[in-house]
């Protein structure tokens, strides 16, 4: 009834107004008479909503139908008016609204005239659905896990109609769990990798979600990673050098330890996702690095798989000794130093106390020697010696002096004592003064005879027994080629040699002595005891009628050299009973005595047979019945002096072969 009525109400209104209109038509005056319009709005509209159940920050829109005219409505929720309001306008009116939460809304309706107002009967009872909270405690069973290890990640809180899900950062992980309005947690996991997990809440109804604002944040050991590249700011070095190590990139959950073999070298290093640099180290041997990552508890500590490599190059020992092949030199002479036991590839260099010499040489780890060098002055040379790398020259403290002497040839003044001598006596040579280090060698011809070194004093060779062929001279040992400093002058006379053949006494004082002298200087003096003292310029002597007895002879020639010091024995014989007398000498000089060779036998027997031979055994003389006329020739020519052999044979039984040894003497 009231709804019918109203809308009488409203036609008789708009019958009114055009009334009013119609009367007032030009003049300046309202077109409504607000005494006509009902003083309080009506209560009675109908108030709907597109939606009384919304999820938060969805739009929906209340409606009023219908509006009055004059009249301003009001949204309203919880004493909270809701935008501006809303003019009435004889129909249908809108409120768009965005709800944050669940509400009650009202309708507020005023008179526009009179500001009187009313709230309309009907309301809004709005159901929000807000997104999932999102400060809920998020819990981790074990937070620190090794590969393979498994963890459980829970809610102290959960909302029904809410599911929630694990977030890597990347992909979602596992299924839903769905909130039950209590704690819950997630099904136990295996993480492969460290990550922090974030909880992603959907609302069942809105698809709405909320991110947890607490995570979950789990360490995972992984092992270290084993690629990595070590570098090293030197791979060779010299001794004592300090090098630096690096690794990248590197792992910030991992720490590296380097080692040299199964020596750490300094404390670990732990990785930064950079590179980063072990502290320098000192290698005191070539050596080969490597690197140990650590990982954490859960890792053993695994080989980084590349190695770095570094080549220490020492400095050269110090223990090798300089040599020479000649200590002491003659000006203009050169000498060779070497290196005992050098070190392969080591550069060795000479320094002469002014200036290295060139060239350097390499050491092979045998001796080795550097070029010849000619010093003009003495010199103590040092060795130095540098490595390939290491360039610098290290003095080893190892040095050589060679002496050089400046002596002319023959410039040496030597004295003979005495100068002149006999063969097989003595002189001392002497040289007044010397030098200290010099060698003076004495050399007979090619022999060296003795050496002496000189200490500034004089030098004497003593008890020198020179030969008729001894040529002296004094050599200085320092020089490589032959240098004579002095030719000492000595006359060596050769001593008379006495030879002597004696014939036995066969009747009488028929005994004979034959005196023949080689070498020696005429005149000579025979000195016979028993007897006489002879002198004669020839170097024979034959002596007769002698009788049986010791004779003993000393020649002395005109130089005062002697036969013997004490001179020579001979005896003389009595032959009784011999039936051969055969002569073992023969001087055939015309002079009377032993011209021919004598074979003297009994009357009984016939001439003999005879053969004559030399040293060689060739046959010089031969007569098938000797009589005692053979002068000591050989087709015509008188044989040298010397010793022969002959063989007598007899045509008798009483007397066998005869051997003996002839000498034929005074031949000159």
């Amino acid at each position: 009834m009231s709804q019918i009525l109203n809308q009488k109400q409203y036609i008789l209104l708009v019958i009114y107004l055009l009334v009013v209109c119609i009367l007032n038509a030009g003049y300046a005056f309202p077109l409504i008479n607000h005494n006509l319009l009902p003083a309080i709005p009506d209560n009675l509209q109908t108030v709907t909503i597109d939606s009384d159940t919304i999820c938060s920050g969805e739009v929906t829109q209340i409606h009023i139908t219908p509006s009055e005219f004059g009249v301003n409505y009001q949204l309203k929720s919880e004493d909270t008016n809701i935008g501006i309001p809303q003019a009435g306008n004889g129909s249908a009116i809108h409120f768009t609204i965005t709800p944050s939460s669940s509400s009650l809304y009202q309708i507020i309706a005023i008179n526009a005239a009179t500001s009187e107002s009313i709230t309309l009967l009907q309301t809004i009872k709005m159901t929000v659905i807000s997104a999932p909270i999102d400060d809920i405690l998020v819990s981790i069973s074990e937070d620190q896990i090794c590969i393979g290890e498994n963890t459980i990640i829970s809610l102290n809180l959960s909302e029904p109609e809410t599911s929630y899900q694990l977030y890597d950062g990347t992909y979602m992980q596992g299924n839903p769990i769905q909130g039950n309005n209590s704690s819950i947690s997630f099904p136990e996991f295996s993480p492969f990798r460290s990550v922090i997990y974030h909880i992603v809440a959907t609302n069942k109804i809105c698809a709405s979600t909320s991110i947890l604002q607490q995570t979950a944040k789990v360490i995972v050991g992984l092992p270290p990673e084993d690629h990595l590249h070590p570098t090293i700011d030197k791979h060779t070095i010299c001794k004592n050098e300090e090098v630096i190590i690096s690794l990248t990139p590197t792992d910030p959950a991992v720490s590296y330890q380097l080692f040299d073999g199964d020596t750490p070298i300094g404390p670990a290093v732990t990785g930064n996702s950079e590179d980063l640099n072990f502290e320098p180290t000192i290698p005191s041997i070539s050596t080969t690095y490597r690197i140990e990552a650590l990982g954490n508890k859960c890792i053993n500590p695994i080989d980084i798989r590349y190695t770095v490599n570094i080549d220490v190059h020492n400095p050269p020992q110090n223990n090798r000794d300089l040599t020479a092949n000649r200590e002491n030199i003659c000006v203009g002479e050169e000498v060779i130093l070497s290196i005992e036991n050098s070190e392969n590839g080591i550069f060795y260099q000479l320094h002469d106390g002014n200036n290295f010499l060139e060239p350097n040489i390499i050491g092979n780890g045998n001796t080795i020697n550097f070029p010849s060098t000619a010093p003009t002055e003495s010199t103590n040379y040092q060795l130095f010696a540098h490595e390939s790398v290491c360039t610098d020259k290290i003095n080893l403290k190892t040095s050589k002096q060679i002496n050089l002497f400046d002596i002319d040839p023959l410039s040496l003044e030597s004295f003979v004592t005495p100068s002149e001598i006999c063969l097989g006596e003595s002189v001392d040579i002497e040289l007044p003064t010397s030098i200290s280090g010099i060698e003076y060698i004495l050399h007979d011809g090619n022999e060296e005879i003795e050496s002496i070194s000189g200490s500034g004093d004089a030098v004497l060779f003593e008890e020198i027994i020179p030969d008729e062929q001894s040529a002296y001279k004094i050599t200085i040992g320092n020089c490589a080629d032959e240098f004579i400093g002095s030719i000492p002058e000595i006359t060596v006379h050769n001593n008379p040699k006495l030879q002597m053949l004696s014939k036995d006494v066969h009747y009488g004082n028929d005994g004979q002595l034959t005196l023949s002298i080689s070498d020696g200087t005429a005149p000579f003096k025979y000195i016979i005891e028993p007897g006489d003292t002879y002198s004669s310029k020839e170097n024979i002597l034959e002596l007769t009628n002698l009788a049986t007895g010791t004779y003993q002879v000393l020649v002395v020639d005109a130089n005062y050299c002697r036969t013997s010091d004490a001179g020579q024995l001979v005896e003389i014989y009595l032959e009784d009973g011999k039936k051969v007398i055969v002569g073992n000498a023969l001087t055939p000089n015309g002079d009377g005595i032993n011209d021919e060779w004598l074979i003297q036998y009994e009357s009984n027997f016939n001439a003999p047979e005879v053969s004559i031979f030399n040293i060689y055994g060739q046959a010089i003389y031969h007569a098938k019945s000797y009589q005692n006329d053979w002068k000591g020739s050989y087709n015509g020519s008188i044989l040298p002096n010397g010793a022969y052999y002959y063989l007598i044979n007899f045509e008798s039984e009483e007397i066998k072969p005869i051997r003996g040894t002839l000498s034929i003497l005074g031949n000159y």
